[in-house]
């Protein structure tokens, strides 16, 4: 249960981006987003356009940490679009995700679980 938990968590913040940034921080990016991107407001991808723009500020780890997360979302891309997820508000969207894990193709499903297990 505590695995399909993660997969979740994993799935909707690979696709809501300033979720994505956040939920990164719990790992190897926590100090570095504080350091480079501390005092921009979440919301509007901001965090993430601050990450973008900086990123030649960001440890070797969280650049990694941040690809990983990056590639897992292009894999997935189509699987999510296919749910019709993509149109739905920022809390909908991680909903729509969750009940859609069911039907994600066996390379998401990978990629997911990489990032998940991933000790970066």
């Amino acid at each position: 249960m505590l695995k399909i938990v993660s997969i979740c968590a994993a799935v909707s913040f690979l696709f809501v981006s300033n979720a994505a940034i956040a939920q990164s921080g719990r790992g190897a990016c926590a100090a570095d987003i504080k350091k480079v991107c501390g005092d921009i407001k979440p919301g509007g991808r901001r965090i993430a356009t601050c990450l973008k723009e900086r990123v030649a500020d960001l440890s070797d780890v969280c650049k990694a940490r941040l690809a990983d997360i990056a590639a897992a979302g292009k894999t997935c891309r189509a699987d999510i679009e296919k749910q019709q997820c993509g149109t739905k508000g920022r809390i909908q969207k991680v909903t729509c995700i969750k009940d859609a894990l069911a039907n994600l193709g066996d390379d998401c499903k990978t990629a997911i679980a990489a990032v998940v297990t991933s000790k970066k």
